[in-house]
């Protein structure tokens, strides 16, 4: 039995998490084996997300006019050629046969090349799921792409830790094997019909006014779990008086545990539409709330992960829940890019709150931005009204 066309999808997807988190894995090993310091190679990841900003937009007009396929066959490529570029600069500084000081100039080509092409994935991936399985499966279309990314982020650390122990570059291996795997994965996708020159126009994005309470809210979730996770080692070594080793240890376990929670409502849940999408939208809010209130007054290890665990539940029930509502009569991919590029201007104003406000404040300011996120819910309550678009072409491949 062939492999289904929207589990393909979202394996292209789970590469997103598979290279971000697999590269903050390995940080450790590439600071002491290749000279340069932290704080650059915090700027490189950095550069490499801030690209997003341009990029995800970019590629969901791109989606939108030429169709997913193309666009998710360049993030895929790029993806490729960035970690080789990598791994082929560090294997060359190691070997003494790069010339002092290009080692920081083509870790910068690749990330810049990374964060252009990249970021173009999940939009494309989440429009192409949304062409073959549309109208009453939305829901079911989403999930799979958002599974795919918790997928990622789950297996991404672990894979990268094992593979550390075998070589410094054996990461790099392991992301350039999973690009591999996913862009054989997507040749038996069903291509969507993209309309002739002189045919019917892909119908025009809702205009941005309309979108700014599925883009806030974005927005929110986005700084939210970021403040989570940047505050989650202080509180932990606050409130368990341990060192910071052991905080390290134990956030891996609950960041564990979170992308286990989410994965199992992404496919328990959402997948299988069992709640429509405001409902969805609404308890993933109260979830956030809920999560976020129980970190803020853990005192002990079952606080912390009961609190990450329902947070990351609220997650997973709320990115579909605005997702469908923001690409609801409009141009879905231009529609995804505009939440993609919220995403990251989230992880951005996270990264600013921690330099302006004191680390054991961290976790009361996520609970701020769930209070926000869960306020502008009535505001999208009019998008699910709207009618969507039938699929652009049959999913054949299920």
């Amino acid at each position: 039995m062939r492999f289904p066309s929207l589990w393909r999808i979202s394996a292209c997807a789970a590469l997103l998490g598979l290279g971000q988190n697999g590269l903050l894995v390995a940080l450790p090993v590439l600071v002491e084996r290749f000279g340069l310091p932290l704080s650059q190679w915090a700027g490189l990841i950095l550069l490499g997300s801030m690209l997003f900003l341009v990029g995800s937009p970019f590629w969901g007009r791109v989606a939108d006019r030429y169709g997913p396929r193309l666009v998710v066959i360049q993030a895929l490529s790029g993806y490729l050629a960035s970690f080789t570029l990598i791994g082929i600069a560090l294997w060359a500084e190691a070997r003494g046969s790069l010339a002092e000081g290009w080692l920081l100039p083509l870790l910068v080509i690749a990330r810049v090349l990374y964060g252009l092409t990249v970021s173009g994935m999940v939009p494309a991936c989440q429009q192409w799921s949304l062409a073959l399985h549309g109208g009453e499966e939305r829901l079911r279309a989403l999930a799979a792409v958002s599974a795919g990314l918790s997928a990622g982020r789950l297996l991404g650390p672990l894979l990268a830790a094992a593979s550390l122990s075998l070589s410094a570059y054996a990461p790099f291996g392991v992301m350039l094997g999973g690009g591999l795997l996913a862009l054989g994965l997507v040749v038996g996708v069903a291509r969507p019909r993209a309309s002739a020159p002189g045919q019917r126009p892909a119908p025009p994005a809702q205009p941005l006014l309309e979108r700014l309470p599925c883009l806030a809210m974005a927005l929110l979730l986005a700084m939210s779990v970021s403040l989570m996770q940047l505050g989650l080692p202080d509180a932990l070594q606050a409130r368990l008086e341990i060192e910071a080793t052991r905080a390290g240890h134990l956030m891996g376990v609950l960041l564990s545990l979170g992308a286990l929670g989410a994965l199992a409502i992404q496919l328990g849940v959402t997948r299988h539409q069992r709640l429509g999408g405001y409902v969805l939208l609404f308890l993933g809010a109260l979830c956030l709330v809920a999560g976020y209130a129980l970190l803020v007054q853990a005192d002990g290890m079952p606080g912390f992960a009961a609190g990450v665990l329902v947070a990351s539940i609220g997650t997973a029930m709320a990115v579909p829940g605005y997702t469908d509502a923001a690409t609801r009569g409009g141009a879905p991919g231009a529609s995804a890019g505009m939440l993609a590029m919220s995403h990251t201007l989230g992880y951005g104003a996270a990264t600013l709150a921690v330099s302006l406000v004191a680390p054991s404040r961290l976790l009361l300011l996520t609970l701020v931005a769930a209070l926000l996120l869960l306020l502008l819910v009535p505001a999208a309550r009019t998008h699910f009204a709207r009618p969507v678009t039938a699929p652009s072409t049959p999913p054949s491949n299920d």
